[in-house]
């Protein structure tokens, strides 16, 4: 019965850690949201379905407490449901040792990069209208926060497997068919 609830429960302690406790501890430019981390790993790890779902949550309660409703929500309902179009595989365990693993956790990194990277670029794309002036300094920081979701995400990916699947990692044997001949 938690495993039903463990997504919902999850959006929302790291919404009530980014608004609550994040901001007395940092303020800074390289702040990443870990409601975003959150719905890229249920993404990730339940599919676009339920990426799309838990975005949806995660970003109106963020539009809610920030004053800007639609602007968060499609952003989250956007990368939840395109990281579970690309990368979900049913049935997948990522386990150290076996063939590709490097190779897989990279290609999950490069896309939360790429993924967040656009986000955060169709945002300052939308503030630039509102304030009329360009840093390159901007992109700087648009690359270090993007990095380090890519980070946290990989770096959260095991624990959330446990809270969100079940268990250990375990690998699935694969079924023996048999095959006949006419």
């Amino acid at each position: 019965m938690f495993r039903r609830f463990a997504p919902a429960l999850l959006i929302l302690v790291c919404f009530l850690l980014d608004t609550t406790i994040l901001p007395i501890v940092y303020t800074g430019v390289y702040a990443v949201p870990l409601t975003i981390v959150a719905v890229f790993l249920i993404g990730l790890l339940m599919g676009r379905m339920r990426g799309l779902l838990y975005g949806t949550i995660g970003g109106l309660l963020i539009d809610i407490t920030s004053g800007t409703l639609g602007m968060m929500t499609f952003y989250f309902m956007a990368v939840g449901f395109m990281i579970g179009l690309i990368l979900y595989v049913p049935g997948e365990t990522l386990r150290p040792g076996r063939r590709g693993y490097r190779r897989r956790l990279l290609q999950r990194a490069e896309w939360v990069f790429v993924l967040y990277a656009i986000g955060e670029i169709v945002i300052f794309v939308i503030q630039y209208f509102n304030t009329a002036s360009i840093r390159w300094i901007y992109f700087a920081n648009i690359a270090v926060r993007s990095l380090i979701c890519a980070v946290l995400v990989t770096l959260f990916r095991p624990a959330v497997y446990r809270l969100l699947l079940g268990g250990k990692q375990r690998r699935v044997p694969a079924r023996n068919r048999e095959v006949k001949s006419f």
